[in-house]
């Protein structure tokens, strides 16, 4: 292939006056040159060559070719690239040590790991070379209360908060359970959340008349769908909305109003027993779980129970119902869930272990009853057989 360029500089006319046989020869347009020259090179190169390819080649850019637009995936990445080039450009500014301490992680894990410490035998001991020794509910809030005595700082009404840790490992090799959230009816009320209003629906009058006696703010039925629907009910007004079950397909429209506040089974904001779900979604008290990004096994549930002026059976009967309310959402058969109990009340900073067996029993430690539960249902019966005369007859005679 002989470009025309380099046949006009000389630098392969010698080499094609030899007697090559076959030629390619490309005109370039963009060179500038006339054509009555490429047709005297091209006369010349015939002379001395018995085949020759006449290939013109335009290498302007073709002003008149037509575009189209590119498919719908390549026009997404490009603007996701460019969405995150602009999110990289409007970031804080952010001190460089803040950002190695950030990137370099937690030095140690969340989870107080005690496996090389020997037990203490003492009733006093340095407890970072020594095993945490639990204690019970009713020491855990006498010693809050001691601590937060006038004399020392002076909160004698403050909050008692528990602090439970999770094992958020599922049965299958690297599945961690998702973050849950969760609304309980304490036994004992105290002051720390605002009632919420809720808006029930209801179809019958009974229905309806039961909703507004627990404490329901609003309760309908197909006209109050309509008037939520046109605009005339701001949804803002409300924190949850329940209905009863006759209610569940009429609800449906809503769906794109409500959202994830739309009722469903699975949070109970549907059922039967209008009473009780009000008086849930009302004054039950909210908490969740939070995951630890680094340590996804790792799961935190950290929530007030009541005041250190309520009577200690009465923060015990709190703090029970909220432990057996976090074990109802193990999701794995076996193992411990809760993994450990804290019991703290700021500003003390002081926080005590607490044992959990009383009010949640693990799984293992119910399989282990059960199966001593079997092992003496099996002597009992060997023991009948034993004392059985028949039984005893049949030997004598063998």
């Amino acid at each position: 292939m002989v470009n025309v360029s380099n046949y006009k500089s000389g630098t392969l006319r010698d080499k094609y006056y030899r007697g090559t046989h076959g030629v390619i020869v490309v005109y370039d347009v963009s060179s500038g040159e006339s054509f009555a020259n490429v047709k005297r090179w091209l006369h010349e190169i015939e002379q001395n060559c018995d085949v020759v390819n006449r290939i013109l080649v335009s290498r302007v850019p073709l002003l008149n070719q037509k575009r189209y637009a590119a498919r719908k995936g390549t026009r997404d990445r490009k603007t996701k690239k460019t969405s995150k080039a602009e999110k990289v450009k409007k970031e804080e500014f952010v001190p460089y040590k803040l950002k190695m301490a950030k990137a370099s992680g937690p030095v140690g894990p969340r989870r107080m790991i005690e496996l090389n410490k020997p037990e203490a035998i003492d009733d006093v001991f340095f407890t970072r070379h020594f095993m945490t020794r639990p204690i019970s509910f009713a020491e855990a809030v006498q010693f809050q209360r001691e601590t937060n005595h006038p004399s020392v700082y002076n909160s004698p009404e403050a909050l008692i908060s528990m602090k439970v840790e999770l094992d958020m490992q599922l049965q299958k090799k690297n599945r961690y359970m998702d973050n849950f959230s969760r609304i309980v009816v304490l036994p004992h009320s105290f002051d720390f959340q605002p009632i919420r209003k809720v808006l029930a629906f209801c179809k019958t009058q009974e229905t309806q008349d039961e909703a507004v006696k627990a404490g329901a703010d609003a309760v309908g039925g197909l006209d109050l769908i309509k008037r939520i629907q046109s605009g005339e009910v701001p949804l803002t007004d409300y924190d949850y909305f329940i209905a009863h079950t006759n209610m569940m397909a009429d609800v449906l429209p809503l769906r794109g109003l409500l959202k994830r506040k739309l009722p469903n089974v699975k949070n109970g904001s549907i059922g039967i027993n209008m009473t009780k779900m009000v008086e849930i979604f009302s004054k039950g008290l909210e908490f969740s779980s939070t995951k630890d990004d680094n340590e996804l096994d790792y799961g935190l549930v950290e929530i007030p129970f009541g005041n250190l002026t309520m009577p200690t059976e009465e923060l015990e009967a709190n703090f029970s119902a909220i432990l057996k309310d976090i074990e109802s959402c193990r999701a794995k058969p076996f193992g411990s869930f809760i993994t450990r109990c804290y019991v703290l009340s700021p500003p003390s900073p002081e926080r005590f272990v607490v044992t959990t067996e009383p009010y949640v029993k693990s799984k293992k430690a119910a399989e282990s009853s059960s199966s001593s539960s079997s092992d003496d249902d099996d002597s009992d019966d060997e023991k009948e057989k034993d004392s059985d005369p028949r039984n005893q007859s049949r030997a004598v005679r063998q």
